[in-house]
């Protein structure tokens, strides 16, 4: 298996699918500020990982697969529109080009992320109306998106008073690997693979993990308050690969064939850069 051809065919078919995510009846200025931040690129891992559950079972990703993972896509931009505002995190630059607020106004951005938030879950009922079982992942990713997961994680970044190892960690469980565990774990209940959930949790607990360390560890110049910086570069690049092996070990049982998984692990979790 050539894993980067294998990735960017993927990948590339759901960019094609993604690309028509968003309806031309959205007036012109909000469906432009909506794709200006959904279509800007990036690994687009989240629907990779859930197209990759399916395909680690022998199941070609149908059109409904396509749109659910185009679901979570859009959760996880319309995170990205609200961290980047002024009244959150205050970025101007995200993926090499000015964030959403800076090209089109805090106004525009934050109706964007709410449109792109609705939208997900317009497509995640879509797919259930077709068929019952993507109902129950609609369900898990309504949950792992909100005030108990990923929202959650980001209010207590604001929210919490100290920064010592347990905080945050928990705010990186919430944060960043409540969204990871919901393409996961939807992709086994789209496969009606459910039996084997408890090595794909283990796998997204590991996996979400690495994925925040490792970005914080390629960000450790720039100062931010992380458990990389908590723990010092070499202490955190140990630990990042005792998760990897730990993510890589819990897809030998998953009783599927794990090959892609493994590589998109590996490539993911030990970059040197923020591409992959």
């Amino acid at each position: 298996m050539n894993f980067q051809v294998e990735y960017e065919k993927l990948k590339g078919a759901f960019e094609s699918r993604l690309e028509r995510t968003v309806s031309d009846r959205v007036p012109s200025k909000l469906r432009e500020s909506m794709n200006y931040s959904l279509l800007g690129g990036g690994k687009r891992l989240r629907p990779i990982l859930y197209l990759s559950v399916l395909c680690s079972y022998g199941i070609v990703p149908r059109e409904s697969d396509y749109l659910f993972a185009s679901a979570l896509e859009c959760v996880h931009t319309y995170s990205l529109i609200h961290d980047d505002l002024p009244v959150m995190d205050n970025d101007d630059v995200r993926r090499g080009a000015p964030t959403n607020h800076k090209k089109y106004g805090e106004a525009v951005a934050l109706l964007a992320g709410d449109a792109l938030l609705t939208l997900a879950f317009e497509l995640a009922g879509k797919c259930a109306s077709s068929d019952p079982i993507y109902a129950e992942a609609a369900y898990v990713l309504a949950c792992n998106a909100g005030g108990s997961g990923m929202v959650g994680g980001q209010a207590m970044e604001f929210t919490c008073g100290a920064y010592d190892e347990k905080t945050l960690t928990d705010i990186s469980a919430l944060k960043t690997g409540k969204l990871i565990e919901a393409a996961i774990v939807c992709g086994t209940i789209s496969a009606d693979r459910k039996e084997n959930i408890g090595a794909w949790l283990e796998f997204s607990d590991s996996f979400g993990k690495a994925f925040q360390l490792c970005d914080d560890i390629l960000d450790l110049d720039n100062g931010e308050r992380s458990l990389a910086a908590l723990l010092g570069k070499s202490n955190a690049e140990k630990y990042l690969c005792e998760l990897t092996d730990r993510a890589v070990a819990a897809l030998d049982r998953t009783d599927g064939n794990t090959e892609f998984l493994k590589e998109l692990t590996k490539a993911v979790l030990l970059r040197a850069t923020d591409g992959l």
